[in-house]
């Protein structure tokens, strides 16, 4: 008698279909069991040492072979994962000592031989099955790649089973239930899809448990196919405007390394190199282009759910203010829903519900500490000025520097820039979020008056209206934020946010000198059209600015200070009251205890480098508006502001 079929209700299927399902519902039935992962992990560990041995062993063969008869070339027997990790394109930004980057193997490597997958990983009888595809921990670029990279046949001989991550294993089960004799019964093993095949579809697993069955797909410029918005009502998607916009976004480019607009660097060329590593951000910053860090330490896999946001001191009875997608379709200005963790969690899974939740306080997190004194706004503002004591500090000053975000699968958020001028860092926390970051950079944006920049700003309220405007005046790349990844904007910048897939992702918002110009470009836009270009409003800018500039003379050198970014802060002190932006009311144009001392170091520079603040603004607003300006002489400075500087004991 044969034994029962595993999934008999997938007879009726054709062939390659019903392969396809059973591959997937094996992919799901290990990523529910994080005890499996655990063990699968630990494995994963030993896999990465034999990686590492065949790669050693490979590079001695080649280069002990060199003016040796092609008989007695031997390739040395070493037991390793089969995986042909792609090389890393020539156009990612590299400190120049950094290690060299090999390219992919040719077709003069010797020929391998299969290696067969570890009995421990895949309860089956042991086949010599050819694994390819990429590695997870491969030197391939997973957040810019728009081609899965080839794979290869060649073979290394091996005595000795690899071990497999799951997360990086291409081959599926066999059949548990084997049945020689009824081959019409079950079909031969499924081939299963590559890493990045896998990764592409982040589709078909959250249809009809996420999200509603009538939920359509789209497929990116990057290859990931993802669904589209979708809240079924009376037989009628009622988010379809969403669909639109996220079409759009789709059919943007790709960000790739040699980008004009987002520098792309890899942390394991920079991680012993932190200072070299903070001055590539600032150029880029400062020039106002993103900078994407790729490969950062990552969490440990976990699912998302309560247990996992209790990690994060989040509690699952905490009030949360979700934004709810529903909600918004009724009034685009007002989408709010109260709610608690515990509720959002569960909504996970209700099909017909779409909320975030923007800045959850995190105020234990921060920027990755290599990365720290970017934030000159708390370092040398806050840190460095606790001598002036003011009646009242508002939170934000504080609680700014990090939130965390959470993301119902299918969430747009449309192009808008983050209030007060701040820099944005973000990064995805849980192992099987994503998020397309899409990046809006005005063409030739270097030409343009700020006039014509805000009018520019403007069309982002209408993209169905504006749509062939939007597309003659703005250039666009799409950045895939995975797990590792760390994207820093720089302030004003205008991006939307799609998450196909529930996520948890941790950011924050900082200020630096370097970068004041466009802080202040970024605050004079939302004086006119907050409540338009913004998605959030904090009250704590004018406390942090005032203490930059109170520090000033105690500055460190450095710390390099640029003519217009100098220009640009002193103007937001001397004349806070034209930077409220619109719809804030009137808390901001408080005067704080700091006020005082703050304007009248400001005035001291404007008189010094540029007469009165008439002619300031003149000269500022003239020119390159991305440019920071020229580097200020720190002696000159120094002399300026000698009054405000304590004696030397």
């Amino acid at each position: 008698m044969p034994r029962k079929l595993k999934h008999p209700e997938l007879l009726s299927l054709p062939p390659a279909e019903r392969q396809k399902e059973r591959v997937k519902r094996w992919v799901q039935e290990q990523n529910a069991d994080p005890a499996k992962k655990a063990r699968l992990q630990e494995r994963n560990t030993e896999n990465k040492r034999k990686n590492r041995e065949l790669k050693r062993a490979q590079k001695n063969w080649k280069e002990n072979v060199e003016g040796q008869r092609p008989g007695k070339r031997h390739l040395p027997q070493v037991a390793a994962p089969t995986d042909s990790a792609a090389g890393l394109s020539n156009n990612i930004v590299m400190p120049s000592t950094g290690p060299a980057i090999s390219q992919p193997s040719s077709s003069s490597d010797p020929q391998l031989i299969p290696i067969p997958i570890d009995l421990v990983l895949l309860p089956q009888p042991s086949n010599n099955v050819e694994v390819t595809g990429p590695c997870s921990h491969c030197t391939c670029n997973a957040a810019t790649m728009v081609e899965s990279p080839s794979t290869t046949q060649d073979t290394v001989a091996t005595k000795t089973p690899c071990t497999r991550d799951i997360s990086t294993m291409m081959e599926a089960p066999a059949n548990l239930y084997p049945l020689p004799n009824h081959p019409q019964l079950e079909p031969a093993p499924p081939t299963s899809p590559t890493l990045a095949e896998l990764d592409m579809d982040l589709a078909s697993d959250i249809i009809g448990v996420q999200v509603p069955e009538q939920a359509e797909t789209v497929k990116w410029s990057d290859g990931r196919t993802t669904v589209l918005p979708c809240i079924w009502e009376d037989g009628v998607n009622i988010c379809k405007d969403d669909v639109e916009y996220v079409k759009f976004l789709a059919q943007l480019p790709q960000s790739l390394p040699g980008s004009a607009y987002v520098v792309h660097a890899q942390y394991c060329d920079w991680s012993s190199k932190p200072k070299e590593l903070r001055e590539l951000v600032n150029a880029a910053l400062r020039k106002g282009k993103c900078f994407l860090l790729h490969g950062c330490p990552e969490s440990e896999p976990a699912n998302l759910d309560v247990d996992y946001l209790e990690r994060y001191g989040m509690s699952s009875m905490r009030p949360i203010v979700a934004h709810d997608a529903k909600a918004r379709v009724a009034n685009f200005t007002y989408p709010h829903q109260d709610s608690t963790i515990q509720q959002f969690i569960r909504d996970i899974y209700n099909p017909n519900i779409i909320q975030c939740v923007l800045d959850l306080p995190l105020s234990q997190g921060g920027l990755p500490f290599f990365f720290s004194t970017l934030d000159h706004g708390m370092v040398y503002a806050w840190n460095l000025t606790l001598t002036c004591k003011p009646r009242s500090v508002h939170p934000d000053n504080f609680l700014v520097k990090a939130w965390a975000l959470l993301h119902h699968a299918g969430f747009l958020t449309y192009f808008h820039h983050d209030s007060d001028g701040g820099n944005t860092y973000v990064k995805v926390e849980n192992h099987n979020g994503l998020k397309f970051w899409c990046l809006a950079f005005p063409k030739n944006g270097h030409a343009i008056p700020r006039t014509t920049l805000s009018t520019n700003f403007a069309l982002f309220a209408d993209l169905k209206k504006n749509r062939k405007k939007i597309e003659s005046k703005w250039d666009f790349e799409v950045v895939t934020v995975l797990p590792g990844d760390l994207l820093i904007q720089p302030p004003g910048q205008f991006h939307a946010v799609y998450t196909p897939v529930a996520t948890f992702a941790t950011g924050g918002h900082f200020y630096n000198h370097e970068y004041m110009h466009l802080t202040e470009l970024s605050r004079y836009t939302d004086h006119t059209k907050g409540t338009t270009f913004t998605n959030q409003t904090h009250d704590h800018s004018i406390a942090t600015f005032e203490r930059m500039v109170i520090n000033l003379p105690y500055l460190p050198s450095c710390v390099t200070l640029y003519s217009r970014s100098l220009s640009a802060l002193c103007a937001m002190v001397l004349e806070s009251k034209k930077y409220i932006a619109a719809g804030t009311g009137k808390k901001k144009a408080e005067t704080l205890d700091t006020a005082e001392q703050a304007i009248a170091i400001s005035e001291a520079i404007v008189k010094y480098f540029w007469t009165d603040l008439n002619s300031a603004i003149k000269i500022y607003r003239t020119g390159n508006q991305m440019h920071p300006g020229n580097p200020i002489d720190r002696a000159e400075l120094l002399s300026c502001l000698e009054k405000f500087t304590m004696p030397m004991p």
